[in-house]
This record gives structure tokens, C-alpha cells and sequence, in this order.
């Protein structure tokens, strides 16, 4: 489920989504074999915190190898390996958390559960197979191997239904929202969209894929005070690599020093004009600019430089040229040189370009016409050209994907006007060209 929030936006300036950093940990820098042999003490270094164990049992052993944590699991027989963060004297003290960190398969396991991702109360518990949030959990999710050369699917503990499988080193975010108001959070996504998540749910992502949506919360009551990478007790045997940790705090949020005194998007023929204007910037990098169709899922169209720091008001353009039919969303992501972020308010507008769009441009030295065609879907057309007494002169199909395409169609036809016809599964478009 995702919405446009505008309630978190307003004209007169940018809001930046919150996104304190609590946590970090690259074992490429901050660990070494030793420091994670049984208990891996947190750092001394104010405001530095790591993780405050990473312990092992019978049949299984941590260590950092090639600049990365290696959880070797040798044996079937009753052991467990876990991976701790908080306890009763840390709190992450946050409402909504980003987890990412990367992940790796190592060789061949055996098929079965593999580690459970955790996020809940200081009490948290290694309660990685049973799907209750008596344990201290409010979210979580499990890893399971399918037995192939370093190949795992993803779930939802004890429930649900598992994701397509992946291998090789991957992104994992898990992004867990308890706002206790009961609001929704708009976060930014490992693919650059802009994504809402409902109050006690869940979304993962594996690299730019999110595989799971809105999963409800286990234990909605407990906090998201720490997280914990839990190994099953028994059944499997696996090596599997850690590094990357990155947690943060999507709900903080602040205003950036750029104050946005308008922006509009305004249908010019066939393209949008967008436009907007800042009365001050402070180190203020660039803008991207989102377009979505829906309203929901919004991309990256293009950048516009920003002028640094700067007490004149500044105006900017641009202009986009592949609009799509019907309604188009704008938004703008003001980046400042820190790399923070912050997003507009929506702006809609109504395009000119029809559900299929098409330009005709004829050329006497090969003997072909030029097209460039936008389609809504993808799917089969067929392309004739007209004399102005309505005599056919050429006829094509033609296979369109969604979006614009380019064709060019052989053409020997006489000097003078000409009309073209592009003719889909739901319309026909014509338009005129001179030979």
C-alpha cells in the first residue's frame, strides 16, 4: 500500500525524511578475527556503538575473513550462532528502522532455515521459528536455503509464502515502522522510489527487488528497541557472510536549508514544462526529478544542478519531452552536498500525448519514414500511409513495446503530403507528413 503523503510536505519549503544513523558496522575497518571470537564488546568511542555479541556454540564458529563476518555452521547436531545488537543498558529508541546490511551464501548448504532477522524489544529473545511476538519481536523474517550453490528465498517467520530465490552478495533492507500515533511512513527505497508503509508493517528488499509488502507486525506491542540475526537450533549446516551494517531512524524529521517558493508543471503540446523557484540554498546540490503515472511510484527523470549557497532567489526549468498520457505526477528531490535528502509537494497535470502517440518523419535519400511511436501497453500494430485521395501505398505490422520506440518503415512514395495511421488494439492516431 502507498500513498502520496502531502501532509509531510509543504510549498514553502523542503521536509527531508529523517534518516539518523544509530548503527554501523564494516568489518572491512572495525573488526578482526579475534574481536568476534565469542563476544565482540561494544566500542568505547562515544556514539560508536557496535554490535554487543556475535557468539557461537558446538559445531559452528565466527570469524572475519576478506574484510567480512563469516558465520560457519558445520553441523546439524543442536547449536546456534547469533548476531546481537541493544540490550537492557542500549536502546535504538526509534520508531521506525531501516536495517540493511549484505549478505552472502558461501558454497553449498543444506536445505532448511537458514538465519532469522529480528527487530523488537531490548528483551529480545532467540526466538527464531515461532511466529509470536511474545518472545520480544515485532518484526522479522527468515532466510532459508534451497540447497543449490549458494542460494536462499526469504519469508515471513512462520507464515506466508517464500520469495523467488537469490544468490551472490546481496542488499538487504528491512524497514519496519511502529509509529504508536498509528501513522504511515514515506521512505525512500533501495530503487529511488518514494514508498509509504502503514503503521506496525514491514517491507523487504533484496537489492532494488522488494519481495515482500506491508507484512503485518508479530508483535505490534513491542518496541523497536534492538534486533538480533538468529541461526536455527538444528537441521542445517551453512557458511554465510555479514557485512555492511547500516541501521537508521526513518522518523526524524527536519528542514532543509532550501526554501522552495513554488513549482508548477504545465502541459506545452506534447511535453511538460516544470518549473520552481527557491527564495535561499544553503549547500544545496541538485534536484532530481521524479515522474510517476499513478501517483504512487514515482522514478527519476532527469537533474538539475542547484546553485550551492545562495541568499538570491533562483528559478529553474526543465522540460520533459517524454511525457506519458493521461495524468503525470512531478516531484522533486532537493540533495544537498551532505547527501541528505528531501522531497516536494506533488505536483499533477494532464499531458496532451495521446494513449498512442506518433511522429512521422520521411527521408528521400534511403527510401524509409521515420517513426517514433509511444504506446501505453506493449502489443501489436499495424502501420499504413495514405495519398490525400485515400490510396494505401504501404502497409506494415509492427510489434510496440511500452513506452517510446523508434522504426523506421520503407516508403518510395511520390513528393508531396502523405497521411500516416498507427492503428493498436484500441485506437488509431494519424498525422500528416510532407515526402
Amino acid at each position: 500500500m502507498k500513498k502520496i503523503l502531502l501532509s509531510l510536505l509543504f510549498i514553502s519549503g523542503f521536509v527531508a525524511s529523517g534518516f539518523g544513523q544509530i548503527f554501523s558496522q564494516n568489518f572491512a575497518t572495525e573488526a578482526t578475527s579475534a574481536e568476534v571470537s565469542g563476544l565482540y564488546v561494544s566500542s568505547s568511542a562515544p556514539g560508536n556503538s557496535k554490535f554487543t555479541a556475535i557468539s557461537t556454540s558446538t559445531n559452528s564458529s565466527a570469524s572475519v575473513v576478506g574484510g567480512k563476518l563469516i558465520i560457519d555452521k558445520t553441523s546439524t547436531s543442536s547449536n546456534l550462532a547469533t548476531i546481537s545488537y541493544g540490550g537492557a543498558a542500549i536502546s535504538l529508541g526509534s520508531q521506525v528502522l531501516k536495517i540493511k546490511f549484505s549478505f552472502q551464501v558461501n558454497g553449498t548448504p543444506s536445505a532448511g532455515a537458514g538465519f532469522t532477522v529480528l527487530a523488537g524489544s531490548t528483551a529480545l529473545a532467540n526466538n527464531n521459528t515461532v511466529q509470536s511476538g511474545a518472545m520480544g519481536s515485532h518484526s522479522r523474517f527468515a532466510f532459508t536455503y534451497t540447497g543449490n550453490p549458494g542460494e536462499y528465498t526469504v519469508k515471513p517467520v512462520g507464515f506466508g509464502t517464500a520469495s523467488a530465490a537469490f544468490s551472490g552478495a546481496q542488499t538487504i533492507t528491512f524497514v519496519i515502522n511502529n509509529l504508536t500515533s498509528g501513522g504511515s511512513l514515506s521512505y525512500e527505497a533501495p530503487n529511488g522510489s518514494r514508498e509509504t508503509l502503514p503503521n506496525d508493517t514491514w517491507d523487504l528488499w533484496i537489492g532494488n527487488t522488494r519481495v515482500f509488502n506491508d507484512v503485518a507486525a508479530d508483535g505490534p506491542t513491542n518496541s523497536l528497541d534492538n534486533f538480533k540475526l538468529v541461526t536455527p537450533s538444528s537441521a542445517v549446516v551453512a557458511n554465510v557472510s555479514f557485512d555492511d551494517f547500516v541501521v537508521t531512524n526513518e522518523t526524524e524529521p527536519t528542514t532543509l536549508p532550501v526554501s522552495l517558493t513554488s513549482f508548477t508543471a504545465k502541459a506545452n503540446l506534447q511535453n511538460i514544462d516544470l518549473a520552481w523557484s527557491t527564495a535561499t540554498e544553503t549547500d544545496n546540490s541538485h534536484f532530481d526529478i521524479l515522474r510517476s503515472g499513478d501517483g504512487k511510484t514515482f522514478t527519476k527523470i532527469g537533474d538539475v544542478k542547484g546553485n550551492g549557497t545562495t541568499d538570491i532567489a533562483k528559478n529553474y526549468t526543465f522540460i520533459d519531452k517524454n511525457a506519458l498520457p493521461g495524468v503525470n505526477y512531478y516531484q522533486l528531490k532537493q540533495v544537498d552536498n551532505n547527501g541528505n535528502l528531501a522531497l516536494s509537494e506533488v505536483e499533477a497535470v494532464k499531458s496532451n500525448v495521446a494513449a498512442s502517440n506518433l511522429k512521422v518523419a520521411a527521408s528521400k535519400q534511403d527510401g524509409t519514414v521515420k517513426l517514433t511511436v509511444f504506446a501505453a501497453n506493449e502489443g501489436k500494430a499495424t502501420f499504413k500511409i495514405y495519398d490525400l485521395n485515400g490510396r494505401k501505398i504501404t502497409e506494415q505490422a509492427l510489434n510496440l513495446s511500452k513506452g517510446y520506440s523508434n522504426v523506421s518503415v520503407p516508403f518510395n512514395g511520390g513528393n508531396g503530403l502523405h497521411i500516416a495511421s498507427l492503428t493498436t488494439a484500441t485506437e488509431t492516431v494519424t498525422q500528416k507528413f510532407i515526402q
